[in-house]
This record gives structure tokens, sequence and C-alpha cells, in this order.
């Protein structure tokens, strides 16, 4: 597979959606264990992947200045995934302290967190469908492909991170149906984007990656593969919805 010029924004919607979709599943499922060692290790790995991701951003842009510029036009879409970046990476700061100093933090704000979360998530996927000049990504199936990806393989993350998760019913049942959503977007993507004549192979092994993912999620649910299954639940789930966003990006005409 060739490289993208579009790398960077990959790399920001990948790694940033990540870690909006890790926030939604801690919000909506907490801890299992009651004190879990090194809470804080969470929204700190949360807060590096998002710093990541908006170097991609800066990447792209080609110069700092230019960032500056974006953000002084409000409705620019890329200003309005920084607005959202920031406001998520402030919200993630304020939990960390909190984490790091006092071992615990108020669950609102994880939950106000989750909120930016989602409207990052969303975001995200609204700057390319509303790409008319690219009739690969101003379509429907490019909002499920975005939201549904980073919910999954947060979830993904947040049951890596805190494994007891997995010995919940609900958060397995959860687990389950997110994946499995997000491997119907994907496969709704690829037969939109084969309809156009792009390549539809890597949404294919995005496909098989994410089953795979989902599947050593229920083994992790059954404690199977001696603590393994999370592990690969998240290493699947992440590398099918970084392939097909990949092959998203290769539909560029940028």
């Amino acid at each position: 597979m060739t490289m993208i010029s579009e790398f960077p924004l990959f790399l920001f919607t990948t790694l940033g959606g990540l870690a909006a979709g890790a926030y939604v599943a801690a919000a909506i499922f907490p801890d299992v264990d009651r004190k879990p060692k090194r809470p804080w290790l969470f929204p700190l790995a949360c807060l590096a992947l998002l710093g990541v991701g908006l170097l991609g951003v800066l990447g792209h842009l080609g110069r700092p200045e230019r960032f500056l510029l974006a953000m002084s036009n409000p409705s620019s879409m890329i200003a309005e995934e920084a607005y959202w970046s920031i406001a998520f990476g402030v919200l993630m700061l304020v939990d960390f302290v909190l984490l790091l100093r006092r071992g615990t933090s108020p669950g609102a704000v994880r939950v106000v967190a989750a909120v930016a979360a989602v409207g990052l998530m969303c975001i995200m996927g609204w700057a390319y469908f509303t790409s008319y000049g690219n009739p690969a990504w101003a379509t429907w199936q490019t909002l499920p492909l975005f939201v549904l990806g980073d919910l999954a393989m947060g979830a993904a993350l947040w049951g890596l991170m805190r494994e007891g998760s997995y010995r919940s019913g609900a958060f397995a049942a959860a687990f389950a149906m997110l994946g499995a959503l997000a491997v119907a977007s994907i496969a709704l993507a690829a037969a939109h984007f084969a309809g156009l004549g792009h390549n539809a192979l890597p949404f294919a092994a995005a496909v098989v990656l994410a089953v795979a993912g989902v599947a050593f999620g229920l083994l992790a649910w059954k404690g199977k593969l001696s603590g393994a299954a999370p592990a690969l639940a998240f290493a699947c789930l992440f590398a099918g919805v970084a392939a097909a966003r990949y092959a998203f990006y290769a539909a560029s005409i940028l």
C-alpha cells in the first residue's frame, strides 16, 4: 500500500478518534475494579494520542502559523476540529491531574469529556461528508465509518486498560454490538467505493480484522487465552479501523 498524501490527517482522525471513543466507553462503563492501579494512566494515554494526532494537523498545514490562521475562521472545518480537540484535551487534562493527585475524579468530569469526545468524532466525519468535490467522501456512509469506528476501537482500548471490563456482561455485549456496527459501516463504505471504481480490497481486509477483534473480545469475556484476549481484541480492531480509514484517504483528490 503506497503512502497517502493525507497521512497527517489520517494520523489525526485515527489517534484522536481512538482517544475520543475510549473516553465515551470510560464514561458509560466505569471501572469494574474499585481501586485500579495507576488510574491516571488512562487519561494520560488518551492525552498522548490526541497530542500526536494534533501534530498531524500541523503537518498537514505545513507551518504552525497556518494553524492560527485556520483557528481565526470559526466556519472552517479544521477550526471546528481544533475547538473540539482543545475542549476535549482540557477536560482530559483535568481528569488526569485529579486522578494523579487525589486518586479519584468526579464522574461528571469524565461524562463532560465524553460529550466533547462525541462532538469531536462527529465533526471529524462531518468534515469529509461535506467534501462535495470528492464523491467518495461526500456520502452518508462517511459518518458511520468515522463515528462507529472510533467508538469500537475506543471501547477496545478501554477494555485493554481495564481488563476487568470484560467481566461485565453489559460491556461485552456493547463491545460486540459496536464491533458489529463498525464492520457493517466498513462494508457499506467498501460497496460505495467499489461502485465509484476505487480499490475495495483494503476495506475487505479491514472487515476481517474487525471481526477478529470482536471475536477476541468475546473470548476475553469468557476468560480465554490467559489474559491475552483484550490485547488481541484491541490490536485487531485498531488495525481494522486504521486500514479502512487509510483506504478512505487513498481516494483523496486533493
